[in-house]
């Protein structure tokens, strides 16, 4: 966990603190698996362990847009909701795919850091039902996070690997 999460905003930390237990998490599911490993699904019905990596960081970065910090993965719409798994030729390493989560959680945790309580109460700006300031949107995606989280640890032990946490 970073010391960024301990001096954001008080209203943000909780969401700061989510963010950067999840950090250590990701990167873990990536750790010591195969290009092979990485793209095996448990079944045909969920995605594999790095769409899912994949996932989480495209999505960190949308969420680095929201606070005026564009960040571009190179990755284009590969880990959007919905995509369309391809050949796994076009996608990031696992390597890859750790090396950017680090650089865009790094940029997240000090965006977090950075929120004071005026900007956390703007209108939310994504139109997700129920959600209505930005402080809403900001867990929501704490808990999307987490949600891909628990998906990778299972994929993971899925794969024979040890759990991520405990």
């Amino acid at each position: 966990m970073t010391s960024a999460a301990a001096s954001t905003a008080s209203s943000a930390a909780p969401v700061a603190v989510i963010f950067a237990f999840n950090d250590s998490f990701v990167i873990q599911a990536l750790e010591g698996l195969t290009q092979e490993e990485m793209w095996r699904a448990p079944t045909t019905h969920n995605n594999p362990l790095l769409w899912v990596a994949g996932h989480v960081v495209q999505t960190r970065a949308l969420v680095l847009g929201m606070l005026g910090q564009r960040v571009d993965t190179g990755w284009g719409n590969l880990f959007d909701r919905g995509a369309k798994i391809d050949n796994a030729q076009q996608y990031p390493s696992g390597p890859e795919v750790a090396k950017v989560m680090r650089e865009v959680s790094s940029r997240l945790h000090t965006a977090l850091a950075g929120l004071d309580p005026e900007n956390l109460s703007r209108p939310a700006s994504l139109g997700i039902p129920g959600i209505n300031t930005l402080s809403d949107e900001l867990a929501f995606f704490a808990l999307h996070d987490s949600y891909h989280v628990g998906q990778l640890a299972y994929i993971r032990k899925a794969l024979g690997y040890p759990g991520l946490a405990g």
